[in-house]
């Protein structure tokens, strides 16, 4: 199995390792950790992650500081963005919409207008009409 690749059992041993199988299912992991050798690196990187976590112990914030940051919320007044977005996005849209619509007509028109060959007449220069109609 290429590293790429992700054995079944992979999903199942966090549980494994905090003891959150069931009998059976303990029971066939262990036995899968005896020949998967992809599942036995991923035990052993998920053992060096909570090793490393383990190190850091959990403290509590004074109540103190947690008065002052509930207290520091306070002061900004609450905006309602229901209220707020819609009447920008209204005119954002519109205001897209246009820019768009102008855009996308210079871009059509020169495209249905260009041509590769020059075709103005210039005087002197033998039209069809002329060829025809004017005797030539």
């Amino acid at each position: 199995m290429s590293r790429n690749e992700k054995c079944n059992y992979s999903r199942k041993l966090n549980a494994y390792i905090d003891g959150e199988l069931n009998e059976k299912e303990f029971t066939k992991v262990r036995d899968h950790l005896k020949h998967c050798h992809f599942c036995q690196n991923e035990l052993r990187e998920i053992n060096r992650i909570s090793g490393f976590l383990s190190q850091y112990k959990d403290e509590d914030v004074p109540e103190k500081i947690n008065q002052q940051i509930l207290d520091a919320v306070k002061i900004f007044p609450k905006r309602n963005l229901l209220n707020f977005l819609p009447g920008k996005l209204v005119k954002l849209s519109i205001a897209a919409s246009v820019i768009l619509a102008f855009l996308s007509g210079i871009v059509l028109s020169n495209i249905a207008f260009a041509s590769t060959n020059d075709s103005t007449i210039e005087f002197g220069q033998e039209t069809l009409f002329s060829m025809y109609y004017e005797g030539e």
